[in-house]
């Protein structure tokens, strides 16, 4: 990788004098910065790489310590879990990553030699909440926790898709955007797919990871529905988990699918068939109802991409 030291340095030298957007070098042809030159590079295959290599051994490394703090703090709420991202899947991150980087988030990974936060879910954890009722105790319990320093909550991503709940109400997202690192932002988005569910960035002895709040229901569709939001990035799909009768199913659903997002008009109607399995699965959390019957996808979809085929994907129901 280049050297960070340097690169650090004439960053820090440059902004004495300079505007921090107007790090100006020629190419002869046409100008751009020298932090877009840098964000570029580091986004060249071989050096996305060597940098996805980085953010997996950071992964490793603050497990002990991640699972230390944020096991305790869902072990009688939920399911907790953690994953630690492969390194291809972090290298297809690499360029969306660099080109999202802000100047002065850059400058402080490099300055804290935490280049490897550029990728904040190398090491990811999830709580699958028994009750949705339980989320408050757990924000102040995740409150507590910052508050004593153990952790420091950066940003509260809270997904819902239109007429749902999302995870985390008006109220505790306030409390949570009070105490969040540098003023950062909570979001209350909707999602036109549906997808519902809470995500934060998290900072553990200066390394960033991924803590994720869902439920029961919308966990398992979302990591079936994953199949999805993947061909929708045109990302690199990992499909290790599935026999050779689901590798098939997903290659059908695949050919069909891009087919719709090609398609405006049966896209849309796609999304709001999905939101409405969202929708069903979340109601059903929240009343503590049996998993429940979900609809055909519409008529003019095909019927492989309906939901029930979709949890024909599914490795451990």
């Amino acid at each position: 990788m280049v050297n960070i030291t340097k690169i650090s340095n004439l960053f820090t030298r440059s902004r004495k004098f300079y505007n921090n957007y107007k790090l100006i070098y020629s190419t002869g042809v046409s100008k751009t910065t020298l932090w877009d030159a840098f964000k570029e590079f580091n986004s060249k295959p071989h050096m996305a790489k060597k940098l996805a290599i980085g953010v997996n051994e950071a992964a490793q490394k603050i497990m002990p310590d991640a699972d230390r703090i944020l096991r305790p703090i869902c072990s009688d709420l939920g399911e907790f879990g953690h994953r630690i991202k492969n390194i291809d899947k972090i290298k297809c991150k690499i360029p969306r990553a660099m080109k999202e980087l802000t100047f002065d988030d850059g400058i402080e990974y490099i300055n804290s030699g935490k280049i490897s936060n550029v990728i904040g879910d190398g090491y990811g954890a999830r709580i699958i909440i028994n009750n949705p009722d339980d989320v408050s105790k757990l924000i102040k319990r995740l409150l507590n926790a910052h508050k004593k320093n153990e952790i420091k909550i950066s940003l509260v991503e809270n997904y819902r898709g239109k007429g749902i709940n999302p995870y985390i109400n008006d109220e505790n997202l306030q409390l949570l955007q009070e105490v969040s690192r540098n003023s950062s932002v909570t979001v209350n988005k909707l999602k036109n797919a549906g997808y519902t569910r809470t995500n934060m960035d998290i900072f553990i002895n200066g390394q960033k990871i991924e803590f994720q709040i869902g439920g029961r229901y919308t966990t398992r569709f979302g990591e079936i529905e994953h199949y999805l939001h993947d061909m929708r990035l045109n990302s690199t799909t990992n499909l290790s988990k599935l026999n050779d009768s689901q590798k098939e199913l997903f290659y059908k659903m695949r050919k069909d699918y891009l087919l719709i997002l090609g398609n405006k008009k049966l896209n849309e109607q796609y999304e709001d068939y999905l939101t409405k399995v969202w929708r069903i699965l979340k109601t059903a959390e929240e009343n503590v109802l049996p998993f429940p019957e979900l609809p055909d996808s519409p008529e003019v979809i095909p019927k492989i991409l309906s939901a029930k085929n979709l949890f024909k994907l599914e490795c451990n129901p």
